[in-house]
């Protein structure tokens, strides 16, 4: 009995993840101090800690479209990393 209960719930909260919206919350910062880019999970971490960062991309569903926007700011320079 108590198998089949957690062999269920695991199956619910499987089903709930995969069925709740993608949120795009992927972004590329810079640090205002050192001019370094790096890839930030607003959805997860919050905003990052010190707050001298500027904003340089839209909002992205998924770390590696940020990875690419990262690094087409690097070539075009933009980012000093």
């Amino acid at each position: 009995m108590l198998r089949r209960s957690l062999i269920l719930g695991a199956a619910l909260g499987v089903a709930l993840i995969a069925t709740a919206p993608a949120q795009a919350a992927w972004r590329v910062i810079k640090w205002n101090t050192t001019g370094i880019c790096q890839v930030w999970d607003f959805g997860v971490d919050g905003s990052p800690f010190p707050y001298d960062f500027r904003v340089m991309s839209r909002p992205l569903p998924t770390f590696g479209a940020a990875l690419n926007v990262k690094g087409r700011l690097w070539n075009a320079g933009h980012c000093t990393l």
